[in-house]
């Protein structure tokens, strides 16, 4: 593969619209390798930036009264590759 795929279950998305009932959670955001690359130099991690377009989630002060830390899992290995703070 050519980039990273970020994605959340089904479980994890019917959670996130039972809290925000007018979120839009995403199935999957595709990023580029070089894409991530020229990201992170202007603006900074990536996963700042993901989670909330991931959940569909306009106000990220809602989410810290729901959740405290996000996980970033390879699949496939079940290895955490990032961990983010909500609040």
């Amino acid at each position: 593969m050519d980039g990273y795929n970020f994605s959340i279950s089904p479980s994890i998305r019917k959670l996130i619209r039972g809290w925000f009932p007018d979120s839009h959670p995403a199935n999957n955001i595709f990023v580029a390798y070089d894409t991530k690359s020229d990201f992170e130099g202007y603006y900074g991690k990536l996963e700042n930036y993901i989670y909330p377009a991931l959940l569909g989630i306009d106000n990220k002060s809602d989410l810290n009264k729901k959740v405290d830390e996000i996980l970033f899992v390879d699949t496939q290995t079940g290895k955490v590759l990032h961990t983010q703070k909500v609040n």
